[in-house]
This record gives structure tokens, C-alpha cells and sequence, in this order.
């Protein structure tokens, strides 16, 4: 999340992935974006620097693998979003058969869809690379958020379909219909938490015991001490 240039806050569809997580760690982040001075992230394992690093550099292989096969490919420049924005419209405007890195804006929500791919009809599908070697639930409200905005840039009822490309390359589709009303429920739960925020900590979700609470995880623990919650006695 972030304000952009006219001190709008602008959602991605990474957010709704966190809140999903973890509605503890969404909330934190929206305190450290609003009052950074007031909480500190942890920093970086070395764990998630290597995991990072090797989901850039499967996402860089699958885009030179596609670039052989379609020398057509577009490569939307990254920098500004407004000009990222608009080198998406018009690459698509265009029909390029493959899209990387299209940039959307739609209401509260922007962000780079990892690939934009033409089906069979003429139609974009949205497709994303995941280093896991098969798909978790996740991965379909963040595809579907970037199918939304697609339709909405479009103007077109939206793509049947979404895909991913995993860390094998394995290849696999999934019905937009399947997650869409799933989707739906938690865009508009995160919505309302972050209509409703005010900063006062003790407005804040409590943070659940096997949620993944991401750079937050020290302050969960923080909270499970000071409450003496039964997480920390074993078994439990």
C-alpha cells in the first residue's frame, strides 16, 4: 500500500494477500505506512533473501523463454507508473500477444501483472509466475484482483480463465469463476478494515497463533507475551 502523487491510497493486490495472511500484519502495515516512526518491520531473513532472489530469477528465465518463442513480446518499462500505465494500454490496444510486467489502475487497487497472454479468442488472460511446484489458495485472490482490473481498463466482461506458471513450468489454468465470489468476500473485509482504521493499537486485530505474519512476526510474539497467551506453552 501507498499514497501515490495526489495523496490517494492505493491498494495492491500483494495487500490483499497479507490481509489474507494475516489481518494483524495488514494492519501494521498501514500504521508503519501512516506513522512509520511509531513501529519498525524485522528486517530480512537470509531465508526470505534467497527465496526472493530465486523467485526473480525464475520469473527472468520464463520471461527469456518467452521472448525466444514470441519475439513480438512486449516489455512494459518499469519507472513511472502513469507512463508504465500507459505503454500497457497501448501494447494491448495493439493485441501483442504477450504482455510483461502490464500495469493496472483501477479505483483503490494498482499494480504489474506478471504477464498479460492472448487466448485463443483474442482475449488477455492474466498470468503469474510462483517458484512453488504447485499452486496454493492464495495465489487466486491475487489473480483474480489483477482479472478485475483488467476487465475494468477493457471494458470486457472478464476472462474466463487465469494462469500460473510454476517453479517446474509446469503450466496451470484455473476458472476465474471457481474464485471470484471468494475473492470478492475478503476485497471488501479488507476494504472495510482499512476504512475503519484509526491507529489506535487498540484497534488492532489480534494476531492469530499459526497465521504467517510476515515482517510483523516479532511483534506478534511481542503480543502473545505480554498477553500471556497460551501459544507460548507448549503443546498448546
Amino acid at each position: 500500500m501507498r499514497y501515490d502523487p495526489e495523496g490517494h491510497l492505493i491498494f495492491s493486490p500483494t495487500d490483499l494477500i497479507r490481509y489474507l495472511a494475516s489481518p494483524f500484519a495488514s494492519w501494521m502495515e498501514r500504521c508503519y505506512l501512516e506513522t512509520p516512526r511509531t513501529v519498525t518491520p524485522d528486517e530480512d531473513t537470509e531465508d526470505a533473501r534467497i527465496i526472493a532472489q530465486a523467485g526473480d530469477d525464475h520469473e527472468r528465465t520464463v520471461l527469456d523463454e518467452l521472448k525466444k518463442a514470441t519475439p513480438d513480446l512486449v516489455v512494459v518499462p518499469m519507472g513511472n507508473f502513469a507512463d508504465a500505465f500507459k505503454a500497457t494500454r497501448v501494447a494491448m490496444g495493439a493485441k501483442a500477444p504477450i504482455i510483461y510486467q502490464a500495469a493496472f489502475k483501477v479505483a483503490k487497487f494498482a499494480g504489474f501483472a506478471d504477464f498479460l497472454m492472448l487466448d485463443e479468442y483474442g482475449r488477455y488472460q492474466v498470468w503469474d509466475t510462483k517458484l512453488a511446484q504447485s499452486p496454493k489458495p492464495y495465489y487466486a485472490i491475487q489473480l483474480c484482483c489483477y482479472t478485475e482490473m483488467l476487465s475494468a481498463v477493457t471494458g470486457d466482461s472478464m476472462a474466463e480463465k487465469f494462469g500460473i506458471i510454476l517453479g517446474g513450468k509446469d503450466r496451470v489454468e484455473f476458472r476465474v469463476e471457481d474464485f471470484i465470489h471468494y475473492y470478492g468476500r475478503i476485497k471488501s473485509n479488507f476494504l472495510l478494515m482499512q476504512e475503519c482504521f484509526t491507529g489506535n493499537i487498540k484497534d488492532r486485530p489480534e494476531p492469530l497463533p499459526q497465521a504467517d505474519h510476515g515482517r510483523w512476526t516479532s511483534h506478534a510474539e511481542t503480543f502473545f507475551h505480554e498477553t500471556d497467551h497460551l501459544v507460548q506453552v507448549s503443546g498448546i
